[in-house]
């Protein structure tokens, strides 16, 4: 729950929310954060093209998104600014499902024996 409203759970087997977390987990972001518009740069990268209102919607959907990220506590929000910081449980949680995703059946039984 965030601020006493309840989120969706985070489905990491969904491609919107894996390439969600794909986009918070880049390194680029590790130092200043990220902000909404740097989100909706990588997801929807023509969005620059369309018109306002079309680009508000996809604010918004990125903006709800974060919310469950916070929710969450993939993200946590830098107080008095518009950026975002990955907490340590989502860097964790990004380089678990990213191992996984990527590893092979073989892989992961050595792993697990």
């Amino acid at each position: 729950m965030l601020n006493g409203r309840r989120v969706r759970a985070l489905r990491t087997g969904d491609p919107d929310d894996v390439r969600l977390l794909r986009a918070i987990s880049r390194g680029e972001f590790n130092t200043a954060g990220f902000r909404n518009a740097d989100i909706r740069r990588i997801l929807y990268p023509s969005s620059d093209k369309l018109p306002a209102s079309e680009r508000r919607k996809i604010a918004a959907r990125v903006s709800r998104q974060l919310r469950i990220l916070r929710a969450h506590h993939v993200i946590r929000k830098v107080p008095k600014s518009h950026r975002y910081h990955v907490a340590k449980a989502g860097a964790q949680l990004t380089a678990a499902l990213f191992a996984a995703r990527h590893a092979t059946i073989k892989q992961l039984i050595a792993t697990a024996a």
